[in-house]
């Protein structure tokens, strides 16, 4: 009886053979696309991470301008607004040109 030895398998010996050749390229070709994939996934998964919290943060700012337009308007559309005019005139350091200025320099002290 001949024993038949079993050849050992050997990856060295699979790549080396020229009919294995195709699969060899196209698993190389497999793993490169599955590692360029992995990676591309990463950096979006990152990105999209980094644009939510601008977003949340543009989203933020809308809101406050959005608030403070709508206080603008309700000056504007009320009957009051000559006295907001004037409130905020005096806040920048305007005054009528009739009226005498006083300055306290005691406080500086």
């Amino acid at each position: 009886m001949r024993s038949k030895a079993k050849k050992k398998f050997s990856v060295k010996d699979f790549v080396l053979e020229k009919k294995n050749l195709p699969i060899c390229i196209i698993i190389v070709a497999f793993v490169a696309l599955f590692a360029f994939s992995g990676i591309t996934i990463a950096k979006n998964s990152a990105d999209i991470s980094r644009l939510e919290v601008k977003r949340d943060e543009v989203a933020a700012q809308v809101a406050a301008v959005e608030e403070e337009n709508a206080q603008l308007n309700e000056v504007l559309e009320s009957d009051d607004k000559n006295a907001y005019i004037e409130q905020k005139a005096r806040e920048k350091g305007y005054v009528k040109s009739d009226e005498t200025v006083f300055y306290d320099i005691s406080a500086g002290e």
